[in-house]
């Protein structure tokens, strides 16, 4: 497929295979795609989009699935969130780790509940608020249409963000889309009455977004604009986006200087976090590369298919808005100016492909600008509901490519009765290094070893000498568990990993990408005693880690020990 033949790292095989995974027919992915596909063919009665119309309503209505059916968090590096839960503040988006802080600090010792599940919680209480600014937003730009159009305008913003928001994802993105949906709301009631008051809702509100993210800061220039879009004589619209920018600046400055003057130990990461730039320290994409085909076209790609077949409409919205120009609609391009200038300008980590998350988070204003067009347009509905459904399968198509299967539900399992039969009489986990993904070229012997280490060049230059595939390995035996009750498991690695407790498989991201895999998964044991783990990982990377730590309601989360394991 023309989306899908660009996956980075990822042999064509694979890519193949994860398409095979994404077929109506294929287990799981059926189910993944239900709640969208319902909410959308209940659009089509106008009962329902009658009884939806109150943004609460709809709101309630369209979130619900997804507290109900929550799935385990698998799409991108979920480690930074997790470590830091406890530290209070990330300053790139300090506002946001504060949020995953509480939940957790509410949550985790009076219920046992880890900082995977409070994370994901956290965001799906994003989710329900950005579903009610969307809703209050069809309202203020349709007051004028049925009810059954403006609920296909906040359908768009759903299905095109599902995976986003609910579907797993637990890093601080999420968090800002709301406040950036409450910053579009409050930008129509300030251009409808262009008054300071609004300025400071509107500047403070973008502010609020930036600290829960700070993607959002570049769309600055996007408020600027609009303070000087309202009639009025230069001084007053100069004297707008005076108090503009004073509000959004300062409304950071004094959230920062809260956090250094009384929080100071509780802030991880830096004091900068990645605000300067990303893992590879560069903020902007060098200009000479900035117009490349490998630059702006996995970026074009990449907003294909987190906007579906809604964003291409945009960019008709965009020439349309000549014919029929309005004060609201020159402020949307404004907002998809800054929005794709964002985009193309930012030096991403990894890529669009894999730093997906920010091409996802930017997609808002193309998907604004599409429903302006669509819902006011004499598409039928009925029309309109297919578009949002291959939207729908679009999402989860890209879902299933980077974890590499469908989405499961997020359950905790149960073991089976202790194995008393093994002698175990050696501690640690049996760990055999291997060269190749298949993990069937063996380097040296097995050894005891434990789960938890920082691999390095040095290391791997005396593990497996010459080596030009990269490296992998098989820890297996058997883990102890003290007294009955519900375990934690934290594991990180890179690009491969393969997790199993009593043979059930945990953790399964064998999918080429080679980014950080971490994740926390449950298992309830019936009694204390010994039961089976095994852990496979591969990565081409030269420096990763490969670690595995447990919790439980008795204690908090700790690196494994030789004591923890034993095989024959």
């Amino acid at each position: 497929m023309f989306l899908f033949d660009w996956i980075p790292q990822q042999p064509q095989a694979v890519v193949a295979r994860g398409l095979e995974l994404a077929r109506p027919d294929a287990p799981g992915f059926a189910f993944a795609c239900l709640p969208l596909v319902i909410l959308c063919l209940l659009s089509l009665s106008s009962r329902w989009a009658r009884f939806t119309d109150r943004p609460i309503i709809f709101a309630l209505t369209h979130s619900l699935p997804f507290f109900l059916f929550t799935f385990q968090d698998s799409l991108g590096d979920s480690g930074q969130v997790l470590d830091g839960v406890r530290a209070r503040y990330h300053m790139s988006e300090p506002l946001a780790t504060w949020s995953h802080y509480w939940f957790f600090r509410f949550l985790h010792e009076p219920f046992n509940i880890g900082a995977k599940d409070a994370v994901a919680l956290t965001s799906r209480v994003a989710g329900f608020f950005y579903l009610l600014f969307v809703a209050k937003i069809s309202l203020a730009l349709y007051p004028d249409l049925s009810p059954n159009r403006r609920l296909l305008h906040r359908l768009a913003f759903l299905t095109a963000g599902v995976a986003f928001l609910f579907y797993g994802y637990i890093e601080n993105p999420p968090l800002s889309l709301p406040a950036e949906q409450l910053w579009v709301l409050l930008s129509i009631s300030f251009l409808q009455r262009p008054t300071m008051a609004n300025v400071v809702k509107c500047s403070v509100a973008l502010a609020l977004a930036a600290l829960l993210h700070g993607r959002a800061s570049f769309l600055f220039p996007a408020l600027a604009f609009g303070c000087l879009l309202p009639a009025g004589t230069v001084l007053q619209r100069l004297s707008r986006a005076t108090v503009g920018a004073l509000a959004f600046f300062g409304f950071i400055a004094v959230v920062v200087a809260y956090i250094f003057i009384f929080d100071f130990n509780m802030i991880s990461g830096g004091h900068l976090g990645n605000v300067t730039g990303g893992g590879n320290r560069q903020m902007f994409v060098p200009l000479d590369q900035m117009f490349g085909r490998e630059h702006w076209q996995p970026i074009v790609r990449s907003l294909l298919i987190f906007g579906g077949f809604i964003a291409p409409l945009g960019l008709v919205r965009v020439f349309t808005m000549w014919l029929k120009p309005t004060t609201f609609a020159v402020w949307c391009l404004g907002y998809l100016a800054a929005d794709i200038g964002y985009l193309f300008l930012w030096e991403f980590d990894y890529g669009p492909y894999i730093d997906w998350d920010l091409v996802g988070s930017g997609v808002c204003s193309l998907l604004l600008m599409g429903t302006m067009l669509l819902v006011r347009s004499k598409v039928p509905s009925l029309v309109i509901v297919a578009l949002l459904l291959a939207t729908t399968y679009l999402s989860n198509v890209w879902v299933v490519l980077v974890n590499g299967a469908p989405l499961a539900l997020n359950f905790t399992p149960s073991a089976s009765a202790p194995r008393t039969e093994i002698a175990c009489a050696t501690k640690g986990a049996k760990r055999t290094y291997f060269t190749d993904s298949a993990l069937t070229v063996q380097a040296g012997a097995p050894q005891a070893d434990i789960p938890f280490h920082e691999f390095s060049p040095p290391t791997l230059a005396q593990i497996a000498p010459g080596s030009k595939e990269g490296l992998g390995g098989v820890y297996e035996g058997f883990v102890s568990i003290p007294k009955e009750g519900r375990y934690r498991f934290f594991v990180l690695g890179q690009g491969n990993v393969r997790f199993s407790v009593d043979g059930i498989l945990l953790v399964n991201k064998w999918i080429g990408h080679e980014w950080r895999v971490s994740s926390e998964r449950e298992v309830s044991f019936p009694a204390p005693g010994r039961y089976p783990i095994r852990i496979e990982f591969f990565t081409v990377n030269s420096n990763f880690p490969m670690m595995l730590e447990m919790e439980s309601a008795d204690y908090e989360r700790r690196k494994v020990t030789f004591d923890d394991f034993c095989f024959d």
